[in-house]
């Protein structure tokens, strides 16, 4: 039965659970699991190991005895890494690359705006109830994070649906919300188990403003996550098929100025800019067999700069006005703290709570998109997109689909 705890009961329970190891008396251990640790992670679970006592009566009698059995080091070290957090790691972060995705569709949602206002006809409105503008989106993802220690590699796939409104309540400022959906499913360690999906929901408010020589553009918004995992602890002897919920809370923010360059028939965008990312991961217990683990809230934070470039044409067709536009960007992580550490403990107690340690991702990202964006008659627009994200220790690629209408 999967089960979902609030912050504080999981941190209680986490405490609880701990607290029965200590009456439980001195260890008595057949052999110590120290020295086979190869990670961090790995020595944290086995210093809780060594604190069970009797272990030949302990609710962890089977776990214990299959890795006594194991033929080496090797192996007891890879039982001991199952045994731990480690398939958490991630989950946080995939919940701030649903939330990028999102802020990249709506920022070039916003380009494609601004350049319709630019190169209007005299004759559109350029503010008041006659600018209102609806738009649709649905848009196809897909990660890979490279396994690094004590975190796995792990290959999202995701969906997302998007719908908003805007208006110009004066020239060349557009203000308008959009909700959305996204779903993801991801493979951890290239397996079916462990897998994890995750479903998210949110609103993003948007805002950008133009006088036709530099631009900003600003988004906000909150994201409810709802994550389940599933996790398979395997080795001889003994074969643990668990699983867990959750639930997450995320916000994000970002902030985008820069400059509008007519070069000819191009039309260049040097910018600069800020993105805040906050997503946790609510308290949980997993079920299902000794190794279920009680895991206390963790959370991903990150404050990025960015620089780049944005180069854009216009080609008419009769009625129909296409513009291609590429960009690249460099983004740089400002935060100096890591990551935060992950507690857990084994859910039928007897052992003191474990730390998987703080992490940090990879400081550094390329950012590169490409879109084209077909208008007809100043009204009606359709936008195909493409952005990828590269950074030494991840790959995201995106691609989306536009359509927006003005009223």
């Amino acid at each position: 039965m999967r089960q979902t705890l609030s912050v504080s009961t999981a941190r209680l329970s986490v405490g609880i659970i701990a607290s029965l190891g200590a009456l439980c008396g001195p260890a008595a251990l057949a052999q110590t699991y120290g020295p086979d640790a190869t990670t961090p992670g790995e020595a944290a679970v086995a210093g809780a190991l060594d604190k069970v006592a009797s272990p030949a009566t302990s609710p962890y009698a089977t776990m214990l005895g299959a890795i006594d059995a194991l033929p080496d080091p090797a192996a007891r070290a890879d039982a001991l890494g199952q045994l731990s957090p480690r398939n958490y790691r991630l989950m946080p972060r995939l919940s701030i690359q649903s939330m990028d995705a999102t802020d990249r569709d709506i920022r070039g949602y916003l380009q494609q705006r601004r350049e319709m206002a630019l190169d209007a006809s005299a004759n559109v409105p350029v503010s008041g109830d006659r600018t209102i503008s609806v738009m649709g989106s649905y848009g196809l993802r897909q990660g890979k994070y490279k396994a690094r220690v004590d975190r796995p590699a792990a290959n999202s796939d995701s969906r997302s649906v998007r719908v908003g409104f805007d208006v110009m309540p004066v020239a060349g400022l557009i203000m308008g919300a959009s909700i959305g959906i996204d779903g993801l499913d991801t493979a951890l360690d290239r397996s079916q188990r462990p897998r994890s999906t995750m479903f998210n929901a949110g609103i993003t408010p948007y805002a950008s403003y133009t006088n036709g020589r530099f631009y900003v553009d600003a988004t906000a918004g909150y994201t409810r996550s709802w994550y389940q995992l599933r996790r398979q602890v395997s080795y001889n002897g003994f074969n643990d098929q668990l699983q867990a919920g959750a639930n997450g809370d995320n916000a994000a923010a970002s902030v985008e100025a820069g400059g509008i360059l007519q070069l000819g028939v191009l039309r260049a965008q040097p910018f600069a800019g800020l993105q805040y990312r906050y997503a946790d991961l609510g308290g949980i217990v997993e079920s299902g067999g000794a190794a279920s683990l009680a895991v206390a809230k963790f959370k991903s934070e990150t404050v990025r700069s960015s620089l780049g470039m944005r180069v854009s044409t216009a080609l008419q067709k009769g009625s129909w006005t296409l513009r291609p536009s590429v960009e690249g960007q460099w983004q740089r992580e400002l935060r100096s703290r890591p990551e935060s550490r992950i507690e857990a403990v084994f859910v039928n107690g007897g052992t003191p709570i474990f730390t998987l340690p703080s992490w940090r991702y990879d400081r550094d990202t390329a950012v590169v998109g490409a879109s084209l964006t077909a208008v007809h008659g100043e009204r009606t627009a359709v936008r195909f997109s493409y952005s990828g994200e590269f950074a030494n220790d991840r790959h995201v690629h995106g691609f989306a689909f536009t359509a927006s209408r003005r009223f």
